[in-house]
């Protein structure tokens, strides 16, 4: 009888640990920044025009359309290890950082209930997702932020979701000059980027 209940409170004590996992958070403000400077171009401003962005709290890569080659293995190389190091594990968005449009962080649990609440939706789900988030173009997926060692040169992954044939994504190689991110022009032997 006590080996039973020593087995049972050892796989309680396990499960209990499992549940309660916590997560980092991505506090810090230089990550925010390169966030939005991605914003002008990414098409829930350029073409939906939002009046406020939904990005899940969560953050997510998409390691199968990873750039590689060319810079990636040399000049960048120490980018793309922090970049895969600060995404071994999910990572927590915190709301509150200068963006515009502002944003709302939210978990994915929460979103993934908003496609529920519309019985039969011809959408996909997607018709309850805009009631609770209207004017937000759908949400954006973005992964924690690698950099450099002198914090000049940045990869991140920004996707948005927007439908059910509707969404993008593909991660970015920035560098800052003149105390602002751009874009890089990286030489590089393969990227891709996902479009539906």
């Amino acid at each position: 009888m006590r080996v039973i209940w020593s087995a049972g409170l050892a796989l309680l004590i396990s499960s209990a640990a499992a549940t309660s996992q916590t997560h980092d958070y991505v506090d810090d403000p230089e990550a925010y920044r390169v966030y939005a400077s991605l914003l002008p171009r990414e098409w829930t401003v350029t073409a939906a025009h939002v009046k406020r962005l939904v990005f899940r709290q969560e953050t997510g890569t998409n390691w199968a359309c990873m750039p590689s080659g060319g810079a990636l293995e040399t000049d960048w190389r120490p980018v793309v290890d922090n970049f895969r190091s600060v995404n071994a594990s999910v990572k927590l968005l915190k709301a509150g950082f200068p963006m515009t449009p502002p944003y709302i962080v939210v978990s994915s649990a929460t979103i993934e209930a908003t496609f529920k609440t519309v019985a039969d939706d011809p959408m996909f789900g997607w018709s309850g997702f805009y009631k609770a988030y209207p004017d937000s173009g759908g949400y954006l997926v973005v992964s924690a932020v690698g950099f450099s060692a002198d914090r000049t040169q940045a990869m991140v992954y920004m996707a948005h979701h927007c439908g059910s044939l509707c969404g993008g994504g593909m991660h970015h190689l920035l560098e800052k000059a003149n105390g602002a991110w751009r874009e890089a022009v990286v030489p590089v032997r393969s990227n891709c980027s996902w479009v539906s």
